[in-house]
């Protein structure tokens, strides 16, 4: 799996960064739970999309996806043409 991702959901662009937090303890306990930052206290699991089967409106998992992406929606750069420059 990627270390990160990007989708596109309702117009609105998110990142997602796959990675297990440093402090999150064998048994699937927060570690420092009494000083934990304000994004971990203010997080809620219900309305939480585990099991949801989600269909975002754009899904990239790499840099390749999102150049492919980026080069057939926008328009080329002054003084380039539509193709790609030759290997």
């Amino acid at each position: 799996m990627a270390a990160s991702s990007v989708f596109i959901e309702d117009g609105t662009w998110y990142l997602l960064v796959h990675t297990t937090c440093k402090h999150l303890r064998a048994d699937h306990l927060c570690g420092i739970y009494s000083t934990r930052p304000r994004i971990c206290r203010e997080y809620s699991t219900r309305k939480c999309e585990y099991e949801d089967d989600w269909c975002y409106e754009h899904y990239w998992e790499t840099p390749e996806q999102m150049a492919e992406y980026m080069e057939a929606v926008l328009p080329p750069r002054r003084g380039q043409g539509i193709r790609s420059p030759k290997p």
